[in-house]
């Protein structure tokens, strides 16, 4: 596995004592000592923002294994920065994301398991720290579990499976909704909502900054106005998506379902074999539309995109009627037609991914991309921008998304 260096301090509390002292709870192994430890981080500049994430090499004695025996972890932690942890902390995702995995996960396993079915959706989370806000997790890449590359995007046998298997988690939660009425109420804050807009600003910034770009696009100029009109009321028409729908099936989501946050394996011939689900720092209750919008226009070969997205919804919404009759589900289910009038409804979705997140997502030059110059207004930031939206990917991206979002009227 490739290593990579530290972009964060590692902070003072994450010592060999602190996984001595969970590890001797989870192995039940009073005798367990860590001899020494190493941290790596997990990912390069650009991959991901929210978290800091580091991998953790440990030599373990043990009751088992007297002789000290190497193993690996991944630990995930809130920023040590106020600034930039506040800019989180406002959303809840941290606290969230531990319940997550510590209660959720393991219900929607115990659900699918009810019904025979043992698929793992999400990886292991060992450790579960909410005074500091910290996970630890198995380290994945020891069973072979990779993420593609975030510039090369999804093909199409890899996007069935995450609709396969996101079909299981949707349906799951449905479920455990419909036994346990209101125990996803407090899921109500997403990437976007009415309460906690830090996002909102940093993300108006970028589209100020598109906004200029395209003026300069031939043949696109005439979109300018129609995005400015936009920006006066986008933290509303945003929040919106992210509202539970009234008519339809809502779900607990993932919330931020795009190429780094799905890890697969491959076999020799480089096909993928199997995935997980990882980071669920955004997921919120709302309609299921709202993942496989976000996923669709931000993690598809643009091919795909362009040709694919329906047979993407067909393949979804055949696995997860199959899914909610084996529940024995008793709420309507939508129909396929129904699922499309939802998928226009939350539309807008298909702009904030693929006009608004997916230009940072899909950054060649990865220097600079962090959350330090996200948020920053210095000249260099904003070049930086300025750059995102210069990306022949994303530039190949946005002018298939423009017409085919004001022919929906949704940039009206």
């Amino acid at each position: 596995m490739p290593e990579h260096e530290l972009t964060e301090a590692i902070p003072t509390w994450l010592t060999a004592k602190y996984f001595e002292d969970f590890l001797k709870k989870y192995e039940k192994d009073e005798n367990l000592k860590v001899i020494s430890t190493k941290f790596t981080d997990v990912t390069g500049k650009g991959e991901h923002y929210a978290s800091v994430m580091w991998r953790a090499a440990l030599e373990v004695k043990s009751s088992k294994s007297p002789v000290p025996q190497k193993r690996s972890y991944v630990v995930k932690s809130v920023y040590e920065d106020p600034e930039k942890n506040s800019m989180f902390a406002m959303y809840g995702i941290y606290k969230r994301e531990i319940e997550m995995y510590e209660k959720i996960s393991v219900e929607i396993a115990k659900v699918l398991k009810s019904i025979g079915d043992n698929t793992q959706l999400f990886p292991e989370a060992l450790h579960h720290d909410y005074e500091r806000e910290v996970l630890v997790f198995e380290d994945l890449s020891l069973r072979g579990f990779r993420n593609v590359d975030r510039r090369l995007r999804l093909d199409l046998h890899q996007a069935k499976m995450v609709m396969e298997k996101l079909a299981k988690m949707h349906a799951a939660t449905a479920k455990m909704e419909e036994k346990n009425p209101g125990m996803f109420a407090h899921y109500n804050q997403s990437i976007f909502n009415r309460s906690a807009t830090a996002f909102v600003e940093f993300f108006l910034m970028h589209l100020e900054i598109f906004i200029e770009e395209l003026a300069t696009w031939e043949d696109y100029k005439q979109y300018a106005p129609k995005l400015r009109n936009l920006l006066k009321d986008f933290n509303e028409r945003a929040s919106q998506v992210f509202d539970p729908s009234k008519d339809f099936m809502n779900v607990l989501i993932h919330g931020d379902l795009w190429t780094n946050n799905i890890m697969f394996t491959f076999d020799d011939k480089n096909r993928a074999t199997d995935l997980l689900f990882v980071d669920l720092q955004f997921s919120s209750w709302t309609s299921p539309v709202v993942d496989i919008l976000y996923f669709a226009h931000n993690s598809l070969k643009e091919d795909l995109r362009q040709e694919n997205i329906p047979e993407l919804i067909q393949y979804y919404h055949t696995h997860l009627c199959t899914l909610l009759k084996k529940l024995d589900y008793k709420k309507k289910v939508p129909t396929l037609r129904e699922m499309h009038v939802m998928l226009l409804e939350k539309g807008f979705m298909a702009f904030l991914a693929g006009v608004v997140m997916q230009p940072i997502m899909l950054v060649e030059d990865s220097t600079n991309a962090d959350m330090d110059t996200l948020i920053s207004e210095s000249d260099a930031a904003k070049q930086f921008k300025r750059n995102l939206y210069r990306n022949p990917k994303t530039k190949t991206a946005v002018k298939y998304l423009l017409p085919f979002l004001d022919q929906r009227g949704l940039l009206d």
